[in-house]
């Protein structure tokens, strides 16, 4: 009997419709009415990480997805990729953490669960970053004046050495700043921790969240303080993890004098880059996740960045779904109360173009809250009406960017460009440079630009675009100072418009003649994206790189209830933090709220399955039971080692939606709860009840 019982349960759980689909990976068709599919069960809205993801997972379960994509020619959002002068750049993906590449890691397995294996990636070699800084004068008597950084993975043999290394050219015989730096990278693997632990609490039962309420709460507690102000604890004041989970004493205003902390706090900065907010406003859980993401290396696609969309998302036509690009949603339809469809034209069309009307049971909007609550959702919504009342919500969006993408002759290898990223900060100063600039672009340098050779770590690329290398610098850039051309048009914005970018691009093209000498006389060819540019081709409100910015009001309850809305799922990475694998975790999430318990336990056993797979073929010796063990392990809390420290879960977590409970606090399959609930005690539950 009791055989019978674990055979009929076995049976069930294996009922996943995604199991043995051979999937082959085409191109998004443009949007027409008659390539529509009927009987649609999810629409989702936007074709980047986050919906990719969520509408892989939708179609495993067996569901039929359309996914809706603005731009004119291809999916991907910022994983995709664009051609001009017979070269090739990526726009938003320029390398992520080793572990999105290894089939063995909970990210790489789950990328691989949903590309069927296709996705390969390249291990960047360490030093993955190098931090450049500005020749300065000021250093503390008998220390050394370095001005460039290199930061490794921090797994063997680089564990025990990271902070060290660091530290060996600000101030090589300071133990009590190398304690500290311990303490900083341990702070980060709580974060990490507790990023995981939030995940849980979006797919566990409500009853369940004393398992990890500890976690959450000291993330939210790290999250509620600056960069700035952790770096003044431990570094100014030496606090201890103990200390600081109790408060967090403020840093005074203006530059740092010590001339040690100044270099010090300026270096471990370094991943600033990565979520694009000043040391003074940032979250610490921003930081924290970002060091934490890179701490066992880093890795870039085999291939163009693109593919990465086309494979997640060509599963929906093995279930009857489509994919469909140059497809723009102008109105999120409700009707009494729910959302019920959506009204799409062809993006190339303009506004003028003929409107069609297309119906659902769910839809999910992967482009971001301010997308939906600014465009989507009728202004008559009480919801859209409260999310504009700024006593309600504090949490606004991120800043844009400034982008040169270079093309430049003769290949990688001749010209000896850097394998690594290279990051120029403009001064130790950071806030200091991040206010010149803001308020005067013309004049002040950009305080960070990322540097980048993409032609150097994609191995496919000298068979594809023989005897020609590529470059992308990446630098911040306001919305305000370009919301005069909001509304026109690309390549018609007028003279002004195109001095203003050249301006720019004299700033960045010193930057990168200064950092890498060789290319000068080389560059064929350059073209600048502004914010505006981001608005035009990845349809981001004010031009928000990132969607959500990663301020300290990230976390507050009073933002809890802007990420969802009746019946309509947000995936991706802004309901939570920015980046392409937290996306992907967060569109995981958005799909799991809406298959349910019975579809997300399937879906688990599902990937269990091929994880186990995965780690008995890099390990044969594995018995099957013992590689499921590893499998659960590593899904519920991937090790990694930070300075020699074992037994710390790796990776960037969720960004997104999902926990199941009713308004009175009971799990239910057919609720869906705020995804930015914060307060796991609260209880009050933003939701509403899913009428399939």
């Amino acid at each position: 009997m009791l055989v019978f019982v674990f055979a009929t349960l076995y049976l069930w759980l294996s009922q996943w419709p995604g199991k043995n689909v051979k999937v082959t990976p085409i191109r998004a068709s443009r949007f027409s009415a008659d390539k529509v599919p009927e009987n649609i069960d999810t629409i989702v809205i936007g074709s980047g990480s986050g919906g990719s993801s969520c509408s892989n997972i939708l179609a495993q379960s067996g569901q039929r997805v359309l996914l809706l994509e603005q731009h004119e020619e291809r999916t991907g959002g910022c994983t995709h990729t664009f051609r001009i002068n017979d070269c090739e750049w990526d726009t938003g993906l320029h390398y992520t953490s080793e572990g999105m590449g290894l089939p063995t890691h909970r990210a790489g397995a789950l990328l691989k669960f949903m590309t069927k294996g296709k996705q390969e990636w390249e291990r960047l070699d360490d030093p993955y970053d190098q931090v450049l800084f500005p020749d300065d004068s000021n250093v503390a008597p008998g220390n050394p004046n370095n001005s460039s950084y290199d930061f490794n993975s921090a797994k063997p043999p680089h564990a025990p050495t990271l902070c060290r290394s660091l530290l060996e050219r600000i101030d090589p015989d300071n133990d009590f700043l190398l304690q500290q730096m311990e303490v900083w990278m341990t702070l980060s693997t709580m974060i990490n921790h507790g990023f995981t632990a939030l995940g849980w609490t979006r797919v566990l039962p409500r009853f369940l969240h004393f398992l990890v309420r500890k976690r959450v709460n000291q993330l939210y507690k790290l999250a509620s303080y600056s960069v700035r102000d952790v770096q003044y604890a431990l570094f100014n004041k030496g606090y201890s993890i103990e200390q600081l989970l109790n408060e967090c004493p403020k840093c005074p205003a203006g530059p740092e004098p010590d001339p040690v902390l100044r270099r010090l706090k300026a270096v471990l900065n370094h991943p600033i880059g990565d979520y694009a907010v000043q040391p003074r406003v940032a979250t610490f859980a921003a930081q924290g996740i970002t060091m934490a993401h890179y701490m066992e290396g880093a890795a870039y696609t085999k291939g163009p960045t693109q593919n990465i969309s086309i494979r997640m998302s060509s599963m929906l036509r093995n279930f009857g779904g489509e994919v469909l690009c140059d497809a723009t949603v102008e109105q999120i339809i409700i009707e009494k109360g729910r959302a019920v469809g959506v009204l799409v034209r062809n993006t190339s069309a303009g506004k003028d173009g003929p409107i069609t009307e297309i119906r659902a049971r769910n839809i999910v909007c992967a482009t971001s809250v301010f997308n939906l609550h600014r465009k989507l959702l009728p202004r008559d919504h009480p919801q859209v009406q409260e999310f504009d009342n700024p006593s309600l919500r504090t949490i606004t969006e991120s800043n844009g960017h400034v982008f040169l993408f270079c093309k430049i002759k003769g290949d990688a290898t001749s010209l000896n460009l850097p394998t690594h990223n290279l990051w120029y900060f403009n001064s130790y100063d950071m806030d200091e440079a991040f206010d010149k600039y803001y308020a005067d672009p013309v004049t002040n340098r950009p305080p960070t630009v990322y540097i980048g050779f993409p032609c150097t770590k994609d191995p496919t690329w000298p068979k594809r675009l023989p005897g020609i290398s590529n470059c992308i610098l990446i630098s911040d850039g306001l919305y305000d100072w370009f919301k005069k051309w909001h509304g026109t048009s690309v390549h018609e914005r007028g003279a002004d418009y195109e001095d203003f970018k050249n301006q720019l691009a004299k700033h960045l093209l010193e930057i990168l003649y200064e950092t890498v000498p060789q290319i000068k006389g080389k560059v064929e060819y350059w073209t600048l994206g502004t914010p505006m540019t981001e608005v035009s081709y990845l349809s981001s409100y004010h031009a928000a790189s990132y969607g959500t910015r990663c301020d300290t009001q990230i976390f507050q309850p009073k933002n809890d209830r802007w990420t969802t809305t009746p019946h309509t799922r947000i995936p991706g990475s802004d309901a939570f933090l920015p980046a392409v694998c937290g996306a992907m975790y967060g569109g995981i999430l958005g799909a799991v709220s809406v298959i349910g318990y019975t579809g997300t336990i399937r879906f688990v056993f599902a990937f269990l399955r091929e994880f186990a797979d995965s780690l008995q073929e890099e390990n044969p010796k594995l018995g099957r039971i013992e590689a499921y063990l590893q499998a659960m392990k590593k899904f519920g809390s991937e090790p990694s080692r930070i300075n020699g420290m074992e037994g710390v879960e790796s990776g960037r977590e969720p960004d997104d939606n999902v926990l199941f409970v009713d308004a009175s606090g009971r799990p239910d399959d057919n609720v869906l709860l705020d995804p930015r609930r914060r307060r796991l005690d609260d209880r009050r539950a933003w939701a509403w009840t899913l009428d399939r």
